[in-house]
């Protein structure tokens, strides 16, 4: 287990963290797309989501380019990090609360992030610093897991949605003031499920009238 006594501030809780890492998988008319396919990309993500320092994401990029099998091994605990976040989104979707299957994965990868603080003098004995000390990349992906575990305990569960454009499935929060939206953003995803269903209704010989209501 690697270990870093870098001073690193705690992303801010209020950004919504999981969303944006379980979104890193995005669908383009269905098909999968990786904004994160490899390590040195994830590195940089993480880095830009201020949970690497700077001298962290280049230490760890040095050392993973010297071992490819732990590369490999790294990328598959944050793919599987966002399978658990992209799941829970999709129950809580599908059924208003996540199974506990997926609370059982998300409470392992949280356990997994456990880390101390420690107090370090500056080499000419007048100043302090208070570091974390840990895997800098078991405590990211932690960190990531909480934004979603304060999330649900929090604000609670009713207003995590997955789009509901099978070709989409971009994981958001309502924020509308109903808490009833089915899509990413109306103006793409449900637009394109309105028309989708006018031209059903057309196929259908439904009158013009009852297919816009």
């Amino acid at each position: 287990m690697s270990t870093t006594h870098d001073h690193l501030a705690e992303p801010d809780s209020t950004a919504e963290l999981f969303v944006e890492f379980a979104n890193t998988l995005e669908y383009d008319r269905g098909e999968p797309v990786d904004e994160v396919p490899e390590i040195e990309s994830l590195l940089a993500w993480l880095a830009a989501h201020d949970l690497l320092s700077s001298r962290a994401r280049a230490a760890e990029a040095g050392k993973l380019r010297r071992n490819p099998r732990e590369a490999a091994r790294r990328l598959s605990r944050f793919r599987h990090l966002r399978e658990v976040l992209h799941g829970v989104a999709t129950e809580i979707t599908e059924g208003g609360h996540p199974g506990r299957g997926r609370l059982r994965d998300l409470n392992h990868i949280l356990r997994h992030g456990l880390h101390y603080h420690q107090l370090r003098i500056g080499r000419d004995g007048s100043d302090y610093a208070v570091a974390q000390v840990g895997d800098r990349l078991d405590q990211a992906r932690a960190t990531i897991a909480a934004s979603l575990a304060h999330f649900l305990a929090d604000d609670g569960a009713a207003r995590l949605r997955v789009c509901a454009n099978p070709g989409c499935r971009y994981v958001f929060v309502d924020h509308s003031p109903t808490g009833r939206r089915r899509w990413c953003d109306m103006r793409t995803c449900g637009n394109q499920a309105k028309v989708a269903r006018h031209r059903a209704r057309a196929r259908a010989g439904v009158p013009a009238q009852a297919a816009s209501d």
